[in-house]
C-alpha cells in the first residue's frame, strides 16, 4: 500500500511539473503576442509627430487623445490664420486635423515641400479641417502654398540675368535680412522721360497669394514681346517683393518679427516706425524727388471670397482721384473672368496706410490703390490657384500700360481726343467710367456726323477691335461701329445703355497686307452717342489664324435654341479631361447659374439653362463662359418672352 502511494505521489508531481512548463510556455506566448499588439499600435501612431520648426513655419500646440484626431492652434499676432507646419510618421495612416484658431478652406499639402497641391472637398469638408491618409511618411501642410524668402532668392537669381533687371537692397532688418528691390526697365533708352511705377507685397506675410500674383508681373515684365518691350522703353518699374521680410521669415500671419503691422506705420515718425517701413519710406522720397510716381500698388490677399480694389472715397481724397481710381479698376477688371465690378470695395482713406502717407503728401498726382487676391475661391467660384494669380499678375501689366496710354501698334489705344469729329459732338465728363480725361457725345444727331478715329498703318494680321464707353439711361440702344480697311466695311450695332467701364469686343479684322483700320462712329436719334476709346490688339500672322482661333483644350458651341425662351442647350467638346466651369451671367456680370463646376471627361457635354428656374429673368442678351486652366471663352444669348 505504501509502494502504491509513493507511485501516485510521484505521478502527480511529474503531472504538476510538465503542466507548469506548459503554463509558462503559454505565458511566454501571450506576452510575445501582447509584445507584437503593442509594437504595431506604437508604429501606426505614437511615431506621429509634428514640426514647424523651418522657415515660415507657424504651429503653437497640438493636442489629440487618440494619436487619429488632432487639434492644432497657430502662433498669433494680429489673428492666428497663417499656418505651416510638417507631419512624419505619417504613411498609409488616417490622420483627421482641426486648426481652432485660423479659418481656412481647403489648405494645402506637399510632400517634397516644393509642390503643393490643394486637400480636395472629401479631405477638407469643413472650414479648418482636413483628413487624409497620406502616401508617403513625411508631408507638409499649409493656409495657402509658401512663397518663402528662399524661394524668393532663387526667383531673383533667375530674373537677375536678364539685361532688364536690377536687384538691389534698400538695407538690413534687425535679423540681416534684406529689403530687396527689383528694377525692370530697358536700360538702353534714356530714364529721364520714363513713367514710374511702384509695386510692393507682402506687408502681410501670411498673405502668400499676393506673392504669387507679383511673380507674375514680373514674368510678364521680363516676357519676350513687342509690347512688353515698348512698356519696359517707356516705363520704370520699382518693384519691392517682401516689404516684411522678417515676418516671412519667422512664419507671422500679418505683423513683423516684433508683434508690428507695418501696414499701419506710415504715417508715424521715423524714430517710432519698423525700420522696413523707414527704409521703404526713404527710397520712395528719392523717387519722388526726381520724378513722379504714376502708378503706386499695394499688393494684398484677403479672406473674403473675391479680388478687389480699396476705392478711397471722394470725402477722403478728391473727385477725380476717385474717378481716376475707377478707371484703373476697371481696366484691370475688364477681360478679366476672376474679377468682377461688384467685387470693388471702398472705404475712407486712413493717414496710416502708405496710400495715405501718399495722398498727405502728393495728392492725386500718385494713383494709389490696395488691391487684394483672396485664398480660397474668386467670386465666379473658380478655385485659386498659382496659375490664375499668374494671369492676374499678367493682367495688371496690361492694365497700367492702358491707364498709362501706352499705346503700341499690336496692343493699339485710340482716345476721342485724337479722333476726327464731324458734327455738333461736345466733350462729357459726367460719371466714372469713361477713360482717360473725357469723352466725346452727341444727342439726336444726323448719321452724317460721326467720330473717326484711325489706326495708322498697322502691319499684316488678325487684330481684336474693343470699343470702351461709359453708360448712361439715355445713351443710343443701337450704336452704329463701322471698321473699315482699305474697301471694305464692317457693321457693328451695340447699345451704350449697358456695359460701360469695360472693353466691349466689337470685331476681328484680317489683314493680309500692312494698312490702316478706320473706326466710325454715327450719331443717331435713338438716344446720346458716345465716342470715347478703342482698343486694337493684334492676335497674330494671317497664315496660323486657324491655330489662333482653336482654344487649346475645348470648344465652346453657340447655344441652341437661340434665341430662346425658356431653355436653351449649351454644347461643349473637350479636347481633354480637365477641370471646367461653366456659367451664365447678364450683361453687368452678374453671375446667374453655375451650370458646370467639375473635372469632366475628355469628348462633349451638354448643358440645360432654364429660364424659368431663375426669378425675375427679362429679355435681353446674357452671356454664357466656359473656363479651363488654361483657357476661358464667352458666347452670347438671347431671352426672348
Amino acid at each position: 500500500m505504501q509502494e502504491m502511494h509513493k507511485i501516485i505521489v510521484s505521478i502527480f508531481r511529474i503531472f504538476k511539473l510538465n503542466f507548469q512548463k506548459h503554463l509558462k510556455r503559454i505565458e511566454i506566448q501571450m506576452k510575445k503576442i501582447i509584445f507584437i499588439v503593442l509594437f504595431i499600435a506604437s508604429s501606426l501612431y505614437a511615431q506621429i509627430k509634428f514640426d514647424a520648426n523651418f522657415e515660415s513655419g507657424n504651429l503653437s500646440t497640438v493636442t489629440t487623445t487618440d494619436s487619429v484626431n488632432y487639434e492644432l492652434r497657430t502662433i498669433e499676432d494680429v489673428g492666428g490664420r497663417w499656418f505651416y507646419f510638417k507631419i512624419t510618421g505619417m504613411k498609409d495612416k488616417l490622420i483627421s486635423v482641426k486648426i481652432l484658431n485660423s479659418d481656412v478652406k481647403r489648405p494645402f499639402y506637399s510632400y517634397d515641400n516644393y509642390n503643393f497641391q490643394r486637400f480636395t472637398a472629401d479631405e477638407s469638408p469643413k472650414t479648418n479641417l482636413f483628413q487624409k491618409v497620406f502616401e508617403f511618411n513625411t508631408v507638409y501642410v499649409s493656409y495657402y502654398a509658401p512663397y518663402t524668402y528662399t524661394y524668393l532668392q532663387e526667383r531673383l537669381n533667375t530674373w537677375g540675368k536678364s539685361d532688364y533687371v536690377i536687384v538691389d537692397t534698400l538695407g538690413f532688418t534687425d535679423h540681416n535680412l534684406p529689403l530687396q528691390e527689383i528694377t525692370i526697365t530697358d536700360p538702353l533708352t534714356p530714364h529721364e522721360q520714363k513713367l514710374h511705377v511702384w509695386i510692393h507685397a507682402r506687408t502681410h506675410p501670411g498673405e502668400t497669394p499676393s506673392s504669387f500674383q507679383f511673380d507674375g508681373i514680373v514674368q510678364k515684365l521680363l516676357s519676350d514681346d513687342d509690347v512688353i518691350d515698348f512698356y519696359r522703353k517707356k516705363t520704370i518699374f520699382h518693384l519691392y517683393p517682401f516689404n516684411n521680410p522678417e515676418g516671412v521669415y519667422f512664419g507671422r500671419s500679418r505683423t513683423n518679427f516684433y508683434g508690428v503691422d507695418q501696414e499701419r506705420e506710415w504715417n508715424k515718425e521715423d524714430n517710432a516706425t519698423a525700420s522696413e517701413v523707414v527704409m521703404l519710406k526713404n527710397r520712395m522720397k528719392e523717387i519722388l524727388n526726381e520724378n513722379n510716381i504714376e502708378v503706386f500698388l499695394n499688393l494684398h490677399s484677403q479672406v473674403s471670397p473675391y479680388c478687389t480694389f480699396w476705392i478711397h472715397t471722394p470725402g477722403s481724397t478728391s473727385d477725380y482721384f476717385y474717378r481716376r481710381e475707377y478707371q484703373f479698376s476697371n481696366l484691370n477688371i475688364s477681360d478679366n473672368p476672376y474679377f468682377y465690378k461688384e467685387d470693388l470695395s471702398e472705404s475712407n482713406l486712413q493717414p496710416y496706410f502708405p496710400e495715405g502717407w501718399l495722398w498727405a503728401n502728393h495728392g492725386d498726382k500718385v494713383l494709389a490703390l490696395t488691391y487684394e487676391t483672396p485664398y480660397d475661391r474668386y467670386s465666379n467660384d473658380v478655385w485659386v490657384t498659382n496659375e490664375n494669380l499668374y494671369e492676374l499678375g499678367y493682367r495688371t501689366v496690361y492694365s497700367i500700360g492702358e491707364y498709362l496710354e501706352l499705346s503700341h501698334p499690336k496692343h493699339l489705344i485710340l482716345d476721342n481726343k485724337d479722333a476726327a469729329l464731324s458734327g455738333n459732338w461736345k466733350s462729357g465728363e459726367v460719371g466714372l467710367n469713361f477713360f482717360s480725361d473725357d469723352y466725346a457725345e452727341i444727342s439726336n444727331g444726323f448719321e452724317s456726323e460721326n467720330a473717326s478715329f484711325n489706326s495708322g498703318e498697322l502691319e499684316s494680321g488678325i487684330y481684336d477691335v474693343y470699343a470702351w464707353w461709359p453708360e448712361f439711361e439715355d445713351n443710343s440702344f443701337n450704336t452704329r461701329f463701322t471698321i473699315s480697311k482699305g474697301f471694305e466695311s464692317t457693321i457693328i450695332e451695340k447699345t451704350q445703355r449697358a456695359n460701360g467701364g469695360q472693353w466691349n469686343f466689337l470685331s476681328e479684322i484680317k489683314l493680309n497686307n500692312a494698312e490702316n483700320i478706320s473706326i466710325n462712329v454715327n450719331a443717331n436719334s435713338s438716344g446720346k452717342v458716345i465716342a470715347d476709346a478703342f482698343r486694337i490688339i493684334y492676335r497674330g500672322s494671317v497664315s496660323s489664324m486657324q491655330e489662333i482661333n482653336l482654344p487649346t483644350s475645348f470648344i465652346l458651341y453657340q447655344n441652341y435654341p437661340n434665341p430662346f425662351n425658356p431653355s436653351t442647350t449649351i454644347r461643349v467638346e473637350l479636347k481633354k479631361s480637365q477641370n471646367v466651369m461653366l456659367r451664365v451671367f447678364n450683361t453687368l456680370g452678374q453671375t446667374i447659374a453655375v451650370l458646370a463646376d467639375d473635372f469632366l471627361a475628355e469628348g462633349g457635354h451638354e448643358f440645360i439653362f432654364n429660364a424659368s428656374q431663375h426669378r425675375n429673368l427679362s429679355s435681353g442678351i446674357y452671356y454664357y463662359q466656359l473656363i479651363s486652366a488654361d483657357h476661358s471663352e464667352t458666347k452670347g444669348m438671347a431671352l426672348v418672352k
